[in-house]
C-alpha cells in the first residue's frame, strides 16, 4: 500500500470516529430548596432541546443557600442557588463569580 493510500484510509477512519463521539456536558448545581422545581423543569426542557447534539447531564442538589453558597466557593459545583447574595469577602476571594436573578416570587 502506498503512503497516500495509508494517509487517506487514516483521514477516513479519523472521521468516521469523530462522528460518533458526541460533546458532554455535566453541570451540577446546588443551594436553595425553593427554586429547585423550577430548575429541575428548566433541566428536562433543556435537556429534551439539545439531546440530538450533546450528551448533558445536568442536576441540582436542593439542601439550603448557604449549602450553595459554600459549594460555589469551593468550587464543588458549576452553579447554585441562593436567597442573599455573597459577602464582600467571598466575591473578594473569587471575582469570577457573578450573582443574577433566576426567578422571583
Amino acid at each position: 500500500m502506498v503512503a497516500g493510500q495509508m494517509i487517506y484510509r487514516f483521514l477516513i477512519t479519523t472521521l468516521v470516529v469523530a462522528a460518533d463521539v458526541r460533546a458532554v456536558v455535566e453541570l451540577i448545581g446546588a443551594g436553595a430548596t425553593v427554586p429547585a422545581d423550577v430548575y429541575v423543569a428548566w433541566m428536562a426542557a433543556y435537556r429534551s432541546s439539545r439531546d440530538q447534539f450533546v450528551d448533558v447531564h445536568l442536576d441540582y442538589l436542593a439542601r439550603g443557600s448557604v449549602f450553595g453558597k459554600r459549594a460555589i466557593v469551593s468550587r464543588s459545583v458549576s452553579y447554585a442557588g441562593s436567597d442573599s447574595i455573597l459577602s464582600d469577602a467571598d466575591y473578594e476571594k473569587n471575582p469570577d463569580l457573578q450573582m443574577f436573578p433566576a426567578i422571583a416570587l
